[in-house]
């Protein structure tokens, strides 16, 4: 889950909550007074400032739209060939 710490009165906090929305990533984000630099933080990972956050959700829609060109439909294949499995089929 990403969890983005920001202080009040962010305006980058409803772009970067539009653009999580749109690839359907699980998210939080929390006001954080004490905080000087917006920062971000998946798993292990974590970015601080606005620009390294930007990047970082860049490369998250990039991964996620990776997910939708890579569908099988976009390949021919004949479903009517058989199936080889190396070491299975008797010709091989």
């Amino acid at each position: 889950m990403i969890t983005i710490y920001y202080k009040a009165g962010s305006h980058d906090v409803t772009g970067w909550k539009e653009r999580l929305d749109r690839i359907s990533l699980k998210y939080d984000f929390i006001d954080d007074h004490d905080t000087t630099t917006p920062r971000l933080v998946d798993g292990e990972k974590q970015v601080e400032g606005i620009k390294a956050i930007d990047d970082y959700i860049e490369s998250q829609e990039q991964f996620v739209n990776g997910w939708y060109e890579d569908r099988c439909d976009r390949y021919d294949f004949d479903p009517d060939a058989p199936v080889k499995i190396r070491g299975i089929n008797q010709d091989e």
